[in-house]
């Protein structure tokens, strides 16, 4: 499947009272993999304050808890192109013996947002083409 695929260091601060990562976590490294991913289609230089993203939705599901000395990775590809909106899925996993272990899948939704006009923008081409591939 098409998309990005990033380490994740797991940090002592991650793990919670039950001995496995906190649930907050998660969308942290959802937000590693998106900025990741988004840096493959928008450029260095882009005016953020100008013309951005709003993040108008998360979902997450937990399918297997995350401890302190497993190995995982964050996978994030895009899924529905909208007019003005894109959704991006993610996968967290934890990697053992060449084997990989989904521990939580993830939604977002994006929304294109002109902060100048104060409202949401058409996704641009360069990006919907970009996206394409990235699905």
């Amino acid at each position: 499947m098409p998309g990005i695929r990033i380490p994740i260091q797991l940090r002592f601060a991650d793990i919670d009272m039950a001995h496995h990562v906190h649930n907050g976590v998660y969308l942290h490294w959802f937000e590693l993999a998106r900025m990741e991913l988004l840096r493959r289609f928008i450029p260095p230089g882009h005016d953020w304050k100008q013309q951005g993203l709003i993040l108008a939705r998360n979902e997450v599901d937990y399918r297997q808890p995350i401890h302190l000395h497993d190995r995982i990775e964050g996978h994030c590809h895009a899924g529905r192109i909208g007019t003005k909106s894109f959704d991006l899925h993610y996968r967290i996993v934890r990697v053992k013996d060449g084997l990989e272990e989904t521990c939580a899948e993830g939604r977002s939704v994006m929304v294109c947002f002109d902060y100048v006009a104060g409202g949401p923008f058409a996704v641009p081409t360069p990006w919907r083409e970009a996206l394409n591939k990235l699905q």
